[in-house]
């Protein structure tokens, strides 16, 4: 830490969180000359799950922070769309991003991305237009003015000090498990509907999809949920099952077993892992379990404090939104809060758009009032569940 950072204890923005949301948010109002702190509880490049991307995020956000060619260099997987083994079709389908005139050309293709990588390109970024990143920093709290007005956190450093600092905005960008979300008020509720589990690992060797979608994301729905089957590379793909939350006691028991067998019980995965072995070392080498828990927070802001990113709302991954989401919602805020300090817009108005274009990008997917919940597209086991 130089001694500018040590003496840091007002900036104009806090961002909460590194990830896709944090780092994006923090580098488009750095863009405008605004001092930000971003801080980090972890050191990149760390571990996350949510590999496969959408075309706006790659070729929209990313090209307004300046990170297209560095992905370009990168060397992910490029995904030209999705194919899917779902509802009564018996067959995979195929669909692609180029079918669509908005994205025909070009910028017909997404990535799927190890997020060790990604995200750290995204934080580099960050600090490469000013920003103050400081990881291995846990934020503890937020700071309220008597007049209710956030204008601050407390965090706890690398060497257990305690410091707080002062902002005219503090951004909750650290994700699902956020300590401080509530704090911008309203409570977090969850969809009945998609409340799953999600069971994970990452093999070597696994076969492809025949050319030229080689490269794309198969979602295979099954009787007790759906497979994802993500190429990371020529070689490493991540699969995870995504099942009914009342299949917990089949998982926790014995992770590794009820992987096993539920990649057994879906023909396509299965034959596609026929010969690959699970990476069993290194980051990848973990069988990890996650609830996958459709959640909205009932209110995204308050005075001086926002929610972006999953601190906000989370969806099912089934629709491959979630680094689309935290960008997608980094961008509308970065909007507000540049908007706000610039002195263009009342407070009020800026974070009641940002709010209601952001509540409209999430409710589509999620089921939410004006979405559509692919209910009759679900597995038979969890069209049961929602009709029980």
């Amino acid at each position: 830490m130089t001694a500018q950072d040590a003496g840091v204890q007002e900036v104009d923005v806090i961002v909460v969180g590194g990830g896709p949301s944090g780092s994006t948010l923090a580098s488009l109002v750095a863009m405008q000359d605004h001092r930000v702190l971003l801080l980090e509880k972890e050191t990149f490049p760390r571990y996350q799950i949510g590999e496969s991307l959408l075309p706006s995020t790659v070729h929209g956000v990313c090209r307004l922070i300046g990170v297209t060619d560095e992905l370009a260099r990168a060397g992910f997987t490029v995904k030209r769309g999705g194919t899917l083994r779902w509802g009564a079709n018996p067959k995979p389908w195929t669909f692609l991003f180029s079918v669509s005139p908005k994205m025909a050309g070009s910028t017909s293709f997404a990535y799927q991305v190890e997020r060790m990588k990604f995200d750290k390109i995204l934080l580099d970024r960050a600090r490469e237009l000013g920003v103050r990143v400081r990881e291995q920093c846990s934020v503890t709290d937020v700071l309220t003015a008597p007049d209710g007005r956030v204008h601050g956190v407390r965090y706890t450093g690398p060497d257990g000090a305690e410091t707080e600092v002062h902002a005219k905005y503090v951004v909750d960008a650290s994700g699902n498990r956020s300590r401080i979300h509530n704090k911008v008020g309203g409570t977090r509720k969850y969809s009945e509907f998609f409340r799953s589990l999600a069971l994970f690992g990452y093999f070597e060797g696994g076969k492809r999809l025949p050319a030229p979608n080689s490269g794309n994301i198969l979602s295979a729905a099954f009787e007790s949920g759906w497979f994802w089957y993500i190429p990371l590379s020529d070689t490493l793909t991540s699969v995870g099952a995504v099942v009914a939350r009342d299949m917990a006691h089949r998982i926790q028991g014995d992770p590794e077993n009820a992987l096993k067998t539920l990649i057994q019980e879906c023909p396509e995965v299965s034959e596609l892992l026929d010969g690959a072995t699970r990476v069993t070392t290194g980051e990848y080498g973990q069988i990890r379990v996650r609830k996958d828990y459709s959640y909205h927070q009932t209110r995204f802001w308050r005075p001086g404090m926002v929610l972006v990113g999953d601190a906000a709302c989370f969806v099912d991954p089934v629709f491959s939104s979630g680094v689309h989401l935290a960008t997608y919602s980094a961008l509308l805020a970065a909007r507000s809060i540049n908007s706000v300090l610039a002195g263009r817009i009342g407070e009020q108005a800026a974070f009641d758009e940002f709010e209601r274009r952001y509540r409209r990008g999430y409710g589509p997917r999620a089921g939410a009032p004006g979405g559509n919940r692919p209910s009759e597209a679900a597995p038979p086991r969890l069209r049961r569940l929602e009709h029980s």
